[in-house]
């Protein structure tokens, strides 16, 4: 396909892409938008996460994200996230955006600050509404591709893509997403896989926090297994045991909450069955669909649950511009580490990171001075073995899941670091690697990093 210069290169067409895509065009930048395939943003089920009610602040909002991050959270990036909130829900609905009307109350926020679309298929819906704005830019040229490496020497330049596709840029966001994808146990699409991550390690910028792996404690349990989002258990759902009986605050934050499931003798559940039918139908459609679609009328029954991958608090390091320690790259959304997060991400807090971040990278990117480099391209090699993406996956659940120990992480990167059958799985390898060495070098439990070998207290 050649080589194609711009002024901007977006690579991931989530929210943060989309909105750093559209903020640079408003901006008069050209854009390259380019992407392999819908990720994470489309899937998600919460909405997003705004101080918009007369008795809500974003200082209250901020509140509620230091306390679920584990006093690993920037208190300074925090406060721009949460004062955003508001601005940025006007933004999208200049777009187009249109809300449910209400707030919802997730767990661990103080008050209902969650705005929904569709009900539970919020991701699905924002994301209809964002295509729809970047069609209409003429700004914006989009390619559909697979990112091979980044390229430059020092800095970075644009990247390569599958199919031959080169694009030289002035300046790079990145919005490929997170890693949840690589567990085998996921409720992430499996282009979740840490790849813009891993290529901007290799390419020298500064990565951190890759032991932070949310678990949403709320997956079904089941060989078709699909996400029970957060809100049902805001509107009242509880956790029961095989005899019905609670056994942990739904409330709490979810690090807490997944790992009482996860450490739960006997199978658990969740029952909706007391709660209202109509309002069930109304705010619910996706999760009583998916209930049925495996047998199951959660209007009668409680549905088993299991935790699951959902979420990576890690990524490239950036300041709140979104600038990387590699000149010329930029992140934005689940792929950086913005410190937002600390050590577990409050609910629905990712959307408005997404969204917020994305046109914050844009705007500092566009007018940053153009990157002068030669666009080289690095060459890669990689261990012949016999580790597949699925045997990876399966080592990630085991050893790097919700409940770790320092001996079963040391011996998985023994097996990581023993070969792969593709190039494709010694990527998956090398960032599974990446994760348990970063869960090895931290020996305490904190937030969603959780040894068995140094336990953390559940809050009753």
């Amino acid at each position: 396909m050649g080589v194609t210069r711009t002024d901007l290169l977006v690579i991931g067409d989530g929210l943060a892409g989309s909105a750093a895509a559209l903020e640079a065009a408003r901006l008069g930048a050209s854009v390259a938008l380019v992407s392999a395939a819908h990720g994470s943003s489309d899937r998600a089920q919460g909405g997003i996460a705004a101080a918009t009610l007369p008795e809500d602040s974003p200082r209250l909002h901020a509140l509620d994200t230091l306390a679920a991050g584990g006093d690993l959270c920037d208190p300074s990036a925090v406060a721009m996230l949460t004062s955003a909130g508001p601005g940025t829900v006007r933004w999208l609905e200049s777009l187009g955006v249109r809300f449910d009307g209400g707030s919802a109350r997730e767990a661990a926020h103080s008050l209902p600050r969650v705005l929904h679309l569709g009900g539970d298929q919020s991701g699905s819906t924002l994301m209809g509404f964002m295509r729809t704005a970047i069609e209409h830019e003429p700004r914006i040229t989009r390619y559909r591709a697979r990112l091979d490496s980044l390229i430059g020497d020092g800095s970075c330049a644009g990247a390569a893509f599958s199919g031959g596709l080169t694009i030289v840029a002035g300046a790079t966001v990145l919005a490929t997403g997170g890693y949840a994808g690589l567990y085998g146990r996921t409720t992430n699409s499996r282009i979740s896989n840490g790849k813009g991550i891993l290529e901007a390690a290799l390419a020298g910028a500064r990565v951190a926090d890759l032991e932070f792996v949310q678990f949403h404690p709320t997956v079904f349990d089941g060989p078709e297994s699909f996400l029970i989002t957060e809100a049902l258990r805001g509107a009242g759902a509880v956790l029961v045991d095989d005899h019905g009986e609670r056994f942990v605050d739904e409330l709490l934050p979810r690090d807490q909450v997944a790992r009482a499931v996860a450490a739960h003798h006997g199978r658990a559940f969740i029952s909706a069955v007391h709660l209202d039918p109509k309002m069930l139908r109304r705010n619910f459609p996706n999760f009583i669909r998916n209930c049925r679609r495996v047998g199951i009328d959660p209007l009668r029954q409680p549905v088993p649950i299991a935790p699951a991958a959902h979420y990576t608090m890690g990524g490239v390091v950036t300041d709140l511009d979104g600038r990387s320690s590699l000149a010329g790259l930029y992140a934005a959304g689940e792929c950086a580490r913005t410190g937002v997060h600390g050590s577990n991400r409050l609910a629905s807090n990712s959307l408005l990171e997404a969204a917020a971040f994305g046109r914050r990278a844009a705007a500092a990117a566009v007018v940053a001075p153009p990157t002068q480099n030669s666009g080289q391209v690095r060459s890669r090699v990689w261990r012949r073995g016999e580790l597949t993406v699925a045997t990876i996956g399966s080592l990630l659940d085991s050893a790097a899941g919700v409940l770790r120990t320092g001996a079963e992480l040391q011996a998985a990167l023994t097996t990581l670091r023993s070969g792969a059958v593709s190039s494709v799985a010694a990527d998956a390898a090398e960032m599974a690697s990446m994760i348990c060495a970063a869960a090895l070098a931290r020996p305490i439990s904190v937030g969603a990093h959780q040894r068995q070998d140094e336990p953390a207290a559940i809050a009753v």
